[in-house]
């Protein structure tokens, strides 16, 4: 039985979660901007999908030129060149720094390490709400470091809750494999495959920090076309908020989740 250290939502004040969840979800754009530019295409825009490292506890590109990859720390909200796997030096902070600085930042990380700048684009493969743009606007991670630090935790217990899940599934996939985390709607989480005549393809099962429509963090489990817009059916979300207050371990909350799989499944079946 695990036990988590889930966060305090009792610290944040209204609102405040909203604002520092959007510039979490601003400085995920920009490692999608280096993922756009150097990573070949895949189908579904599926070279931009990033990736969850829950040893470090951070959101990463995947490798891209043989060498580099770029991660984010959401908590502290600092970006960094990774080569080889580990972090290397000039660490981006975002406190006080626009759209433009952190542009500035990219270009010259990329000139000291020889990448083809010309290949670089700040176009992404979607459109975004929310987006923080130009000189008008900085990052604020100061401001809300109470709030980053409850996206940051709630990433970092749902993990736990998702490895449990995997452990008890018959996917085939080892519960410490790395999840994926999908940029548009910011979910951190894996997918299962469905029968064919399911009516989708597979089912996401992940954690979210929240969305325009649910403010706060919650787990959840969905069809693609769910997830990406946030529709999910009320029985197929847990709210971390409850979760925290009834003080649950992971194994209880992924034998919840598993209960919600089973049901979805079988509701796809027909």
């Amino acid at each position: 039985m695990a036990t988590i250290e889930w966060p305090t939502f009792n610290e944040t004040e209204n609102g405040k979660l909203n604002a520092a969840r959007r510039q979490a979800h601003n400085a995920v754009h920009w490692l999608v901007r280096f993922a756009n530019s150097y990573i070949e295409p895949e189908a579904g825009n599926g070279h931009t999908q990033l990736v969850w490292n829950p040893r470090d506890g951070v959101i990463e590109t995947k490798p891209f030129l043989d060498a580099y990859s770029v991660e984010l720390r959401v908590g502290p909200l600092e970006m960094q060149f990774r080569e080889g796997g580990k972090p290397v030096p000039h660490t981006l902070d975002f406190e006080e720094r626009t759209p433009a600085h952190v542009e500035a930042w990219v270009l010259v990380e990329l000139l000291h390490r020889g990448i083809d700048r010309s290949r670089y684009s700040k176009d992404l493969p979607y459109t975004p709400n929310d987006l923080m743009w130009g000189d008008h606007e900085d990052f604020e991670p100061e401001a809300f470091k109470t709030e980053l630090s409850i996206i940051d935790q709630s990433l970092r217990s749902g993990t736990a809750v998702l490895q449990a899940l995997r452990r008890s599934d018959d996917s085939g996939v080892a519960a410490d494999a790395p999840l994926s985390c999908w940029p548009e709607p910011f979910q951190v989480g894996y997918e299962i495959p469905l029968p064919q005549g399911s009516g989708s393809k597979c089912l996401r099962i992940g954690i979210s920090p929240g969305d325009g429509v649910r403010s706060e963090p919650y787990f959840f489990v969905g069809t693609e076309q769910q997830a990406q817009t946030a529709s999910f059916t009320r029985d197929a979300v847990l709210s971390l908020r409850d979760v925290a207050d009834k003080n649950m371990d992971a194994d209880a909350v992924a034998a919840a989740l598993g209960q919600i799989v089973q049901a979805m499944k079988r509701k796809l079946a027909g």
